[in-house]
């Protein structure tokens, strides 16, 4: 009877508490629910990245399709290389012409639109503040892609006839591009963004 005794003692201490290593209801229950809670984590996180998965295809997909055609690299065009209309900004210093009477540099700074065609020429219309002096002028010229991946361009500005000269660097997709003025006393560069 006294074995009996001990022996639901036991039981009921072993029901709620873990004795001598032995495992417990109480903590098989536990690890059971800690499982089904993780499970059910595991679900719910895989559900959302899956729906996430499916929003980014879904947005992302159809702008690469198109992504080629906003950069410009339509059949017959090569990455790397001006084609299409550029919007630009210049600023720096030019030598000053002789007719005004300034001598030195004066400083310049100008925006515009260029397009560049695939037969190697460009063409375009630039607003200058010149000195104070605020003038419009067209241009027409010949570009040229060097070994090295650089531009180099002649224009010839109207009314006026002057002449420039610069180096370009594009990206590798050709949407953007640096110049630099290589005329010289001219310090002068400027950064042209693809438009279309």
């Amino acid at each position: 009877m006294l074995h009996a005794m001990l022996n639901r003692a036991t039981m009921r201490v072993a029901e709620t508490t873990e004795v001598s290593g032995r495992v417990t209801a109480h903590s098989i229950k536990h690890e059971l629910c800690a499982k089904t809670q993780s499970s059910l984590w595991r679900l719910t996180i895989f559900g959302f990245c899956k729906v996430c998965s499916l929003v980014a295809v879904t947005l992302i997909l159809p702008a690469l399709a198109y992504a080629q055609n906003n950069q410009g690299n339509g059949p017959g065009i090569n990455p790397g290389v001006p084609n299409g209309t550029y919007v630009f900004t210049e600023s720096g210093y030019l030598v000053a012409p002789p007719p005004p009477g300034i001598t030195g540099q004066v400083p310049v700074t100008s925006v515009g639109r260029t397009t560049y065609f695939p037969d190697g020429t460009v063409s375009g219309i630039a607003t200058f503040s010149f000195g104070g002096e605020v003038f419009s002028v067209t241009f027409k010229g010949t570009f040229t892609v060097n070994k090295d991946g650089s531009v180099s361009a002649t224009t010839t500005s109207s009314p006026g006839g002057e002449v420039n000269r610069f180096i370009a660097y594009p990206t590798p997709d050709g949407n953007t591009i640096v110049t630099i003025d290589i005329d010289p006393g001219n310090i002068l560069s400027g950064v042209q963004t693809r438009g279309r």
